[in-house]
């Protein structure tokens, strides 16, 4: 516990402790639906592209759009978010992203697709610059780690929910039923944000601050853009990004097509790598706490975690080479559990390295970089695939996270106050 936190409360930051937890199950809800369509598009690959008479091409350059707009947007998000704060913030972007996916459930062809996800790429990654600028807001040092973890937690949840959902809903309804719901259920978060969301009061505010009660620093565009600290998370997110994305937008259909699965048979085991993502990624939190508490310095108890769980990485090789889809599953599982470990971390990394009015800012700038990361390897798989097969790109991607921990070891450093 924060040592401030020790002391005798007065009843308005007693009821923000509380509250805290409440918020903190919002966070994990809206980053519980802003993935689900994720999962889905993937999952349901081969019914999209047969209903709307597509090809492989087609799909890549689906996703393609999604993340041209995603990158482009979550630079610019996250400097939205510290200019207006979290609250107005994140009840715009869940607003808009449950509007889009309803019409996405609609399409009829391959622009009116396109469209929908590229309005859904420009509102998603604002989520996670939001949720941070909110965290950082209501969770002082030696909970941050845990509640970083536990509201991204929100994100393998709804990977580990979908295919089961997808193949029921699918089987009742068809596939477009899987993009309605979840908007319904997003523009209904709305109503929870509106009422659980207040701005913490003085006293709870320097809690969280660790009693420093002075107005907190604000530093300038051109400043931020020269430290060192944000190139080096910058560098790690393009590189190590593209192994989520590949989890998140190609595993489902690469499982389907080399494995030979029917939908049904792909909801059975789809969602193990992301039950591993989840559990591990708010472990990890739990355990880069416990290094605060045993008095390491925050942003070296982060880094340690990143650096450490790197090692399992080179685990994407196997996949391959095995014929068989347990095999090839448990792979998956070791691929997604750092995958997550590592998003989780280095988003709590971010809020101990950078002042909590600009850690919304270096998230949104690193997080663009990781999108282009992965519309870069989508295309690149997208032309791959059919001439040469996986190998090639699993070999790439075993590689990506200990060369992105080569990064952060050498660029991350304390932060100067």
């Amino acid at each position: 516990m924060n040592p401030s936190e020790t002391q005798s409360p007065s009843p308005a930051a007693q009821r923000d402790r509380r509250r805290r937890w409440g918020i903190l199950a919002l966070l994990f809800v809206a980053l519980f639906l802003i993935y689900f369509d994720r999962q889905v598009i993937s999952l349901l690959k081969p019914e999209i592209i047969k209903d709307l008479g597509l090809v492989e091409r087609d799909y890549a350059n689906i996703v393609s759009a999604f993340l041209f707009a995603y990158m482009f947007a979550y630079a610019l998000s996250g400097r939205f978010v510290d200019r207006v704060g979290g609250k107005p913030a994140m009840a715009l972007f869940v607003g808009v992203w449950g509007l889009a996916n309803i019409v996405t459930g609609f399409t009829r062809t391959l622009w009116q697709m396109v469209a929908c996800r590229v309005v859904l790429g420009a509102v998603e990654p604002g989520c996670y610059p939001g949720a941070l600028r909110v965290a950082t807001s209501w969770f002082p040092a030696g909970l941050r780690g845990r509640a970083c973890a536990i509201y991204q937690a929100g994100s393998a949840t709804a990977a580990v929910a979908a295919p089961p959902l997808v193949v029921a809903m699918t089987a009742l309804w068809g596939w477009r039923p899987a993009f309605i719901l979840p908007g319904i259920l997003g523009l209904l978060w709305l109503a929870g944000w509106r009422f659980v969301m207040r701005n913490p009061s003085p006293g709870y505010a320097a809690v969280v601050a660790g009693g420093n009660t002075g107005a907190p620093e604000r530093v300038p565009l051109p400043r931020l853009l020269r430290d060192r600290n944000l190139w080096g998370v910058v560098l790690a997110r393009l590189v190590s990004d593209q192994v989520w994305y590949f989890c998140l937008f190609w595993m489902a259909g690469h499982l389907r097509d080399t494995m030979h699965l029917s939908l049904a048979q792909a909801g059975l085991i789809v969602w193990l790598p992301f039950l591993c993502a989840d559990l591990s990624g708010v472990l990890s939190g739990v355990l880069s706490d416990r290094l605060v508490a045993r008095g390491m310095a925050p942003w070296r108890a982060r880094k340690s975690i990143l650096l450490g769980i790197a090692v399992l990485g080179p685990a994407a090789a196997v996949v391959p080479f095995t014929t068989s889809a347990p095999v090839a599953v448990a792979a998956f599982c070791v691929v997604a559990l750092v995958c997550q470990v590592y998003l989780f971390t280095i988003t709590s990394l971010v809020g101990e390295v950078f002042p909590r009015t600009s850690a919304a800012s270096v998230l949104g700038i690193s997080g663009s970089f990781g999108a282009l990361g992965g519309m870069l390897s989508s295309q690149l798989i997208g032309a791959l695939v059919g001439g040469f097969g996986y190998t090639p790109i699993f070999i790439m991607l075993a590689c990506l996270h200990p060369l992105a921990s080569a990064i952060l070891a050498v660029a991350i450093r304390p932060r100067k106050t």
